[in-house]
Order: structure tokens, then sequence, then C-alpha cells
């Protein structure tokens, strides 16, 4: 039997949830996996550290109040998953 666009689209989020989970960002704010995200996008980009206006030009996070920008970052390094 063919699969439908729906179907494939629900077992790619499940596998997208089972690497958030093991990764340890399963239970992070939508835009706190933004921030993560365009992080790890940036650093696999240039292969070193990022800078914060280098994160807020990011094209996913370009609209994103930089109070928002800063709180996430701040809630990613409480968790661990910044220096």
């Amino acid at each position: 039997m063919h699969e439908s666009n729906i179907q494939k689209f629900a077992k790619m989020m499940q596998v997208i949830r089972g690497m958030e989970a093991d990764i340890g960002i399963g239970s992070l704010s939508k835009t706190d996996k933004a921030v993560f995200t365009s992080i790890a996008d940036l650093i696999s980009l240039s292969g070193k550290e990022v800078e914060v206006k280098d994160i807020a030009l990011h094209p996913d996070l370009i609209s994103m109040p930089m109070p928002t920008l800063y709180k996430c970052l701040r809630d990613l390094q409480n968790n661990g998953l910044l220096e």
C-alpha cells in the first residue's frame, strides 16, 4: 500500500521527537528549540563559536525579539546545552 504524504510526515515527526529526546531537547519550548537548532546550523557552517548578532540574523530567528532570544540563550545555558 502506498503511504500518503500525511503518513510520511507523521513518521518523520516521530523520528524527530525521538532524536530531540535523545539529545535532551525534547522538553524545550519551540522558541528554545529554534534558537538551539539555529546555533547548531551556524556552527556547522562556520566551524567556530558564533556571536549573538549572528544568531539574531539567522533566517529562522530574524523576526524574534531580542529579549526573547536572550531568554532562550539563558534557558539553554541553564539546561547545560550551551557553554
